[in-house]
This record gives C-alpha cells, structure tokens and sequence, in this order.
C-alpha cells in the first residue's frame, strides 16, 4: 500500500503542476489590463503613471513567466495573492466563500449518491414493470434537463408559487434546500445510469446464474456478489461526480444568490481578478486531483489483487 501511494503521489505532481502553468497562462493571456478595467468601474479618473504604479505593487509589471514561478513561490508559504477589486488576500476571502460550497456540494454528493443507487438497482433488477420503466424514462429526462433550468424551474413552483422559501436571500441552512435538490436530482440521474449498466452486465454472468439456480435469494446475491463486483468503477465515478459538483455549483450559487466560491469566482471573471481565478483554478484542480486519489485508494484496498509489480504491469 505504501508503494502504491507513493507512485500515486509521484505521477500526481507533473499534472498539479501542468494544471498550474497551463491555468496560469489562460488566465495571463486574457486581453485586457485588470487594473485599468477595476479603476473604470469604480469610475475613478487615472493617468499612466498611476496604473503602472497599481501594477508594480501588484506585480504585474514582470513578464508573465516570472510572475507564475513568483506566484508559484507564494504557495509554499500559503500566500495565494491580493485580489484586486477588494484589496484583501484571497485566502481571507476563500476562508469566507468556502464554506457555503462545501456544505452544498457534500449534501448534494450525500444525496446524490443514495438516490442514485436507489434508482440504479430498482431499474436493473426489475426490469419490463411499470415502476421500473417510468424511474428509467425519469432519469433520462433529468438527465437532459440543464442544471440552471431546474433551479429556475423550482424557483419558480416552491418560491414564487408556494412561498415556501425565500426569492434569492440566503440567512440559514433552510435557503440550502432548494440548491441541493437541484444539483441532487441532475447528478443522481447521471451516476444512476452507471449503477443500472453495471447491475445489469453482472447479473448476467456465470457465477451470478451459478448462485441463482442455488436459491439464493436477490437480496443476498446483490449484497455478497453484485456490490462488490460493481463498486471499483462506482467508486471512480464517484470521485469524478464530486469534482464536478464543485464546479458546477457555480451556475447554481448564483441563480440562488449563495456567497459561495462560484459567485466569487464569476465576480472575479467580470473584474478580472487574477489572483482569485488562479487560486480558484488551483482549487479546482486539487479537487479533482484528491478526489481521483482517494478513489483509487479506495479502489486499491477493495481489490489488493490488481496490484501493480515492479514493471508496471498488473497481476
């Protein structure tokens, strides 16, 4: 398990650090002069010599190159920059913003995950009925229905119609509600798919007829049999649909009106803040990054027969 990690942690460098490069340049590359666009929207007159003064204590007077390696240098001490617009460092302002995000991206996750798996198993394991067919056609209509249209839609039915939840005002965990759903109900649809396919390719092997024909019943042949055959490839989606909720929160943080880190970002989009898209990038990619990681861990432990040997090759 040791060397497993290790080789893990290894090749996940390079691609930490590509994703930080490639991010960074995106970011740098972006027409426009980020200190110009802030003074102009605060409607404050400047001269020349002002702007390069802003951007000297910036630092976005250096070429590009030694301001990533500056930058880069900075997150070693934890340092992620200034943001522009506010003047306060961005890790004060994802102290703030990060945990609204987290909060709605795990209950999302939580309850994506069970209602996926609800769904999944009904729709293999009882195929050609009625209930079967109307959760299949269910989660392939939620499947196609974007993520922006659904929370616009309850907006619509439980904040406008009913009065049930205040119209884009956030105070306490009920205002929480109506965001989870939205990303439950689209993200459940889609790991729902993967369960349904992978119950079905393994209820129609050898073995799993083998224990039919011994009578053992559905129940306990899903449990000891199915489950465990189906979970490594689960557990990878699972890693990869968490990321994603992250990442898609955005869209939704802002329909809502949530003070999460997708509305910090998409400020930040509007204001060119530089510092802010590149630790959010940063953020992203360690997600995803951390996520896959776990999963193979997970995935590793569960199965210690696909070990790797000294050449690479799996047994």
């Amino acid at each position: 398990m040791k060397q497993f990690v290790f080789k893990r942690t290894l090749s996940g460098i390079p691609t930490l650090f590509g994703m930080t490069l490639i991010g960074f340049l995106i970011i740098g590359l972006t027409p426009g002069d980020p200190i110009e666009m802030e003074l102009r929207r605060l409607g404050v007159s400047f001269t020349a010599e002002q702007v390069e003064a802003l951007r000297v204590e910036y630092g976005l007077d250096k070429p590009l190159i030694q301001r990533y390696f500056i930058w880069l240098l900075d997150l070693f001490r934890l340092d992620l920059g200034t943001s522009i617009a506010s003047g306060r460092p961005v890790l004060e302002l994802f102290k703030e913003h990060l945990p609204i995000t987290a909060t709605l991206s795990v209950l999302a996750f939580v309850s994506s995950l069970a209602l996926s798996l609800v769904l999944g198993t009904v729709t293999a394991v009882s195929q050609r009925t009625s209930v079967s067919t109307s959760l299949y056609v269910l989660t392939m209509f939620l499947v196609s229905v974007p993520s922006f249209w659904l929370a616009l839609f309850l907006l619509a039915v439980f904040a406008l119609g009913l009065g049930w939840f205040k119209l884009l005002q956030f105070g306490n965990a009920q205002d929480l509600i109506l965001p989870v759903i939205t990303l439950t109900l689209g993200n459940a649809a889609v790991m729902s798919r993967l369960v349904r396919e992978r119950i079905i390719a393994v209820m129609s092997e050898d073995y799993i007829r083998l224990a039919i024909t011994k009578g053992l019943s559905r129940r306990a042949i899903l449990g000891r049999h199915v489950l465990k055959s189906i979970l490594p490839p689960l557990i990878t989606n699972w890693a990869i649909s968490f990321g994603s909720l992250l990442g898609g929160s955005v869209i939704i943080e802002n329909i809502f009106n949530l003070p999460g880190l997708g509305q910090l970002a998409l400020q930040a989009i509007a204001e060119r803040d530089f510092a802010i898209l590149q630790a959010y990038l940063l953020f992203m990619g360690l997600v995803f990054f951390l996520a896959n990681f776990a999963a193979d861990l997970t995935n590793h432990w569960l199965m210690p027969q696909l070990k790797e040997d000294d050449h690479g090759v799996r047994q």
